[in-house]
């Protein structure tokens, strides 16, 4: 079974994530870590979905699967605990503009 639309399907909705952030100028901080919580649970679900589907060879299954259980995990925490989510994005912003 090809499962490249799945890979695709990740692409598209990190796209869709920037392009959202970059909609709306004056977005609050709180609706930016919910923004990055949804893209982290669809993500997460996807990397699954392509774990359990994608073709057995070259085995890639386990690291998919490790990925989709983390990305659901931190979906998670920004939806509950959205505090912590913006420290650790302003850090991660931080690192990577340095």
């Amino acid at each position: 079974m090809d499962t490249w639309w799945l890979v695709a399907l990740r692409g598209v909705a990190a796209i869709l994530f920037g392009i959202l952030a970059f909609i709306w100028p004056k977005i609050t901080l709180l609706t930016l870590v919910w923004l990055y919580g949804a893209y982290a649970l669809i993500h997460g679900v996807l990397a699954l979905i392509q774990a359990f589907t994608g073709p057995k060879e070259g085995r890639r299954t386990g690291s998919l699967v490790f990925e989709g259980i983390i990305s659901i995990v931190v979906g998670a925490i920004a939806f509950f605990v959205p505090g912590i989510t913006a420290l650790a994005l302003l850090l991660l912003i931080a690192a990577w503009a340095s």
